[in-house]
């Protein structure tokens, strides 16, 4: 008996040796021949023998034959039951029995004996433990599989609580629990959280290990894939980016594994509108391709399509073309005509004619991908779906919306049909959908499309995710634009509770929320609730970058619209001075909403002053009161011009200013203005009636102005329009032009314009 008894310790210390170094091969040979000489022996029935079946199921475990682990367990669990009862060796066999359990799906069971495992532990050790804190942990883990993330947290909080009070607790254990807390906040979709705590996690790692190991970059690629989803995709670059070059230090670039990382950070990086990176970065895997494969590969196809992809989004749409043209044709020679890659790189090229503005060849595009994916039983339903999807966007671009409406409907149809109902791209098509249906003026289709994209979302992650918000908020909007306030306020008041809860104060989707109900507010005549909203936008803007100030400056003159609508004037001022002085201080031009704002205040305002202006600049404070016009209706007329250049709109603007110069006798600038209105004027057209109407009004200006030979120079041209195109002059316009014909002595053209005849 005790030449094999010391023959087990012989080879157990061998499949000690091998486990640790990974030889998991030898490690099995080893623990069978342990097990095998118990059996020959016939000295089962011991305690050694049911420590060593526990060992070699370990070997199991991580060969991934999960099955023979299990029942190896399961009998090492038995045995040790039996000879010392519910002991700690017992607890662990369970424990990692449960964990193996966890790995096939079989979480309840997994539960089960982890529960019994963390009961045996708090009699025999106690709840500071640290092999209490791992059944916690576990208990965690076992929840978080099961996606019931409340509970999950609930045990992982109470691992970490305890874990950072317990000396023998290790700081890469501890990463470990943080990592499974975010893990499961994210799950929950409280993106916030699970951010902080991969952002600890990665703390600890570094602590323990350093930065340059494959667990610290494999927890960076989370954290980064975090903050994608919370939509914080400048973070999401910075992160992913830091975890390629931890790989590239790791492992060889010529690596396929390589390849990918570095193709999904310039994936994050076009989300991110960081097109130069992207092309940096496609570029290099362009090189690494042909290094590895050759020219001659369907990767260095696909590595060209992509950064076609990267061009388009810089509007360089002819180097764009040029190398999608080139990835097409290379796959095409590569894989046949009708390969469904060949179909993926005509999508793209679809993509690029629509951004060219060249719907025809976008269409024959898509036509022709359809034609392949469809003929082809491989392709997943979902992928010609996609075509669909992309030929009723273009239609609905063409406000040919009957056609948009079919192809769409055919788009969640195919979805339905290959069991992709509930994922983005199905919400997002039933979202497109119901725009296409508000753009018919058909609300109530397009609410009823949008409740029901509510339901699916509430169904597949709660009414607490971000995504469900993400399909309230499309609701809200919809509810908005059919003129039900009331329901769009309630609905965004909701989807902006579950945003700032999941995913912060700051971030850019509870902001834009905020923003939208603020507008609905605005809408209601609800200005002190809009201008709060407004504020708390404000208050999170730190103002560290030119486009940062610009927001603050768009937020600050929608305070000042909302405190001008109130009848709050001095506050409006006040806010609209300290807008405009901070959109100058950024340095940049003012954006659409910026001008846009701008201009919706200026026009309340010069509506107020032109109200109360008598019919003459008389005395000082009248004089000060049509400088404010002239002030304010070239700051409009500025805007306009800023946003639509040197349009109709903007010249009408320029009217205006020039009337209120013209009654305060700024001969100089009346004229400045009206020859450039006339200059603008004149492009519709010289000889119409409209441009006869302009002349007879401007006219009168540069008559009110001093301007008389203006004023009878273009006044001449209303009456020579109005003789062959029809009435354009108005009989003050008429009579004027008699008068100063009159003043200047020209008496055969007075008598002309007198008589209604021709003037030479």
């Amino acid at each position: 008996m005790a030449f094999y008894i010391g023959e087990i310790r012989r080879m157990r210390k061998e499949f000690i040796e091998a486990y640790q170094n990974g030889d998991y091969k030898k490690a099995l040979i080893l623990g069978k021949g342990i097990l095998n000489i118990y059996v020959d022996n016939d000295d089962m029935d011991c305690m050694e023998y049911a420590v060593d079946m526990s060992n070699l199921a370990m070997v199991y475990d991580q060969v991934q034959l999960y099955d023979r682990a299990i029942e190896l367990y399961k009998k090492a669990a038995e045995l040790k039951k039996d000879y010392s009862g519910e002991s700690l060796s017992y607890a662990d066999t369970l424990n990692n029995m449960a964990i193996v359990l966890n790995q096939v799906g079989k979480q309840k069971e997994a539960l089960s004996l982890h529960s019994k495992v963390m009961e045996i532990r708090d009699g025999k050790l106690g709840r500071e433990h640290a092999d209490y804190i791992h059944s916690l942990y576990h208990m965690g883990n076992t929840y978080e599989l099961l996606k019931e993330f409340d509970k999950a947290i609930e045990f992982h909080s109470k691992a970490m609580q305890k874990a950072r009070q317990c000396k023998d607790f290790s700081t890469l254990d501890l990463a470990d629990l943080h990592g499974s807390a975010a893990r499961s906040y994210e799950g929950k979709g409280n993106y916030k959280k699970a951010i902080y705590y991969y952002e600890v996690c990665l703390d600890l790692i570094e602590k323990a290990r350093g930065t340059e190991n494959f667990y610290y970059m494999m927890h960076m690629l989370t954290l980064a894939s975090a903050c994608e989803k919370a939509g914080l995709l400048d973070l999401a670059v910075e992160y992913c980016e830091k975890a390629v070059e931890i790989r590239r230090k790791l492992f060889s670039e010529n690596h396929l594994d390589f390849l990918n990382s570095l193709n999904s950070l310039a994936a994050i990086c076009c989300k991110a509108n960081q097109f130069d990176k992207a092309i940096e970065i496609h570029r290099e895997v362009l090189e690494l391709v042909e290094k590895m494969l050759s020219k001659e590969h369907v990767f260095y196809a696909e590595a060209l399509n992509n950064l076609s992809v990267d061009y388009a989004g810089k509007k360089e749409y002819k180097k764009a073309l040029a190398l999608n043209v080139k990835a097409l044709n290379l796959k095409k020679e590569l894989l046949g005509e009708t390969d469904p890659q060949v179909a993926a790189c005509l999508m793209s090229l679809g993509n690029l004619y629509e951004k060219m503005e060249k719907d025809d060849e976008a269409l024959r595009a898509y036509q022709d991908a359809l034609e392949i994916r469809r003929d082809n039983e491989a392709v997943p339903l979902a992928s010609c779906g996609d075509t669909y999807t992309a030929m009723g966007k273009l239609f609905e671009k063409q406000k040919r919306y009957t056609e948009a409406a079919l192809h769409v409907q055919e788009a969640l149809k195919l979805r339905k049909e290959g069991g992709d109902k509930g994922s983005g791209m199905y919400i997002w098509n039933m979202h497109l959908l119901a725009e296409i249906y508000r753009q018919q003026g058909d609300f109530e289709r397009a609410i009823e499309q949008c409740k029901e994209a509510v339901h699916i979302m509430e169904d597949r992650f709660g009414a607490e995710h971000p995504r469900y918000a993400i399909a309230l908020e499309k609701l809200g909007l919809i509810y908005e634009a059919a003129g039900e306030l009331a329901q769009a306020e309630e609905t965004l008041e909701r989807v902006a509770e579950i945003r700032k809860e999941m995913l912060d104060e700051d971030n850019p989707m509870y902001l834009n929320t905020l923003e939208y109900l603020a507008r609905v507010c605005v809408k209601q005549k609800k200005f002190d609730k809009a201008i709060r909203l407004y504020q708390e936008k404000n208050d999170v803007n730190f103002e560290e970058t030119a486009e940062e100030q610009l927001a603050a400056a768009n937020n600050l003159l929608a305070i000042a619209y909302c405190h001008k609508m109130a009848d709050n004037d001095e506050k409006a001022e006040a806010y609209f001075a300290e807008a405009e002085a901070k959109q100058k201080r950024s340095g940049i031009p003012m954006d659409e909403k910026y001008e846009k704002r701008r201009r919706l205040y200026l026009a309340e305002k010069i509506e107020e002053i032109v109200k109360e202006l008598p019919p003459k600049p008389e005395g000082k404070g009248n004089e000060l009161d049509y400088q404010k016009a002239v002030e304010y209706y070239s700051a409009l007329a500025l805007s306009i011009r800023n946003k639509e250049g040197e349009s109709q709109a903007f010249a009408k603007a320029l009217l205006k200013t020039a009337t209120f110069h013209a009654k305060l006798k700024h001969k100089k600038d009346t004229e400045t203005l009206l020859d450039r209105v006339l200059y603008i004027g004149a492009q519709e057209g010289m000889f119409t009636v409209e441009f006869g109407r302009l002349c007879d009004r401007a006219g009168r200006i540069y008559a009110e102005a001093g301007s008389k030979e203006k004023a009878e120079f273009t006044l001449r041209q209303a009456y020579q329009i109005q003789a062959t195109a029809g009435k354009c002059m108005t009989k003050e316009g008429h009579s004027l032009l008699l008068r100063l014909l009159q003043e200047k002595g020209d008496e055969n053209a007075y008598l002309s314009v007198k008589n209604g005849e021709k003037l030479e």
